[in-house]
């Protein structure tokens, strides 16, 4: 389930796009559609991208078709279909390539997968951050004897991209069937890729506050599962940081695992200091509403909370 932060951070981006949509933006859209995974459907797809008269239309269709590959081979022609990405992937059009390659990396084994993505990235098809993006989107679908592997791949690349992927959706129950060194390796890269906020003091983004929510409840459940430190323990060793930007203070308590935590606390001095930096921060800056807003619910989440 999404964030209320990032729903609100990913409003704010569809605002901006759509101001600036292009006349072919509704074309591209349709072909995000997801078909039913038939056997007609997938022979439909096999036949548009025969047809296809452009290759913007080729993309989209290969898209649409690789799309068709479910895990528990829904049409009965996962080999099919996957004998066409093979093809498409080594065609010498790179954006046919390219349109290819994510969806053929997706239909494979996890070893496979690995040298695909590599290959994609040593002929320029693919950048790091695409990389490790879909190497952080596969890490739960991935043999636990793998996953250590795909998290130092993920590491490897010097772009925030692949973490911002794996901690969205984070939950216990990714790190619970992991080897003990996969999830320490997992913790270790939390540590070094800390979330700041790199706007002005006074700019509040839901983006940045959606990033650094998942980031600290990903680092608190990771180093729960590794060390037996409670997440209460970790979260609030952050929160009362006074060094602490009080933009993260927001961002975190205004979440649902916040509010969640402040009600399984029960109490409300644990999270007084931080309450109180969120609310100064708010009152400094009296022109944000949004601001406003959201520590106000802060606020009244906290006084519900027996002293």
């Amino acid at each position: 389930m999404k964030s209320a932060l990032a729903i609100l951070a990913i409003c704010a981006s569809l605002t901006a796009l759509t101001a600036a949509a292009a006349p072919s933006q509704a074309m591209r859209a349709g072909a995000l559609l997801r078909m039913e995974a038939s056997a007609p459907n997938v022979e439909r797809m096999r036949a548009a991208v025969r047809a296809a008269v452009s290759e913007d239309e080729q993309v989209q269709q290969i898209t649409q078709l690789g799309g068709l590959h479910t895990r528990d081979n829904a049409s009965g022609m996962n080999d099919t279909i996957l004998a066409d990405l093979r093809v498409f992937a080594a065609s010498p059009s790179r954006r046919v390539a390219r349109s290819a390659t994510f969806p053929l990396a997706q239909s494979v084994g996890a070893e496979e997968a690995i040298d695909i993505l590599m290959r994609a990235k040593e002929t320029g098809l693919m950048g790091g951050e695409e990389i490790a993006g879909e190497l952080a989107r596969a890490l739960r679908f991935v043999p636990r004897e793998l996953q250590l592997r795909y998290v130092q791949l993920i590491a490897a690349e010097p772009t925030r991209y692949g973490v911002e992927v794996l901690v969205s959706g984070f939950d216990s129950r990714l790190l619970e069937p992991m080897l003990p060194e996969t999830r320490r390796a997992i913790g270790e890269l939390l540590r070094r890729t800390p979330v700041d906020f790199p706007r002005p003091i006074g700019a509040f983004s839901f983006g940045d506050a959606a990033r650094y929510a998942a980031w600290l409840h990903a680092s608190a459940l990771t180093e729960q599962s590794v060390s037996r430190r409670p997440y209460a323990d970790t979260v609030l060793a952050q929160l009362d940081d006074p060094q602490l930007d009080p933009r993260k203070i927001i961002a975190y308590l205004y979440e649902s695992e916040g509010r969640a935590l402040m009600s399984k606390v029960g109490r409300r001095a644990p999270f007084a200091g931080a309450v109180r930096r969120a609310a100064t921060y708010a009152n400094s800056f009296p022109g944000n509403l949004t601001v406003k807003k959201l520590v106000d619910d802060i606020v009244d989440a906290w006084y519900e909370l027996p002293q």
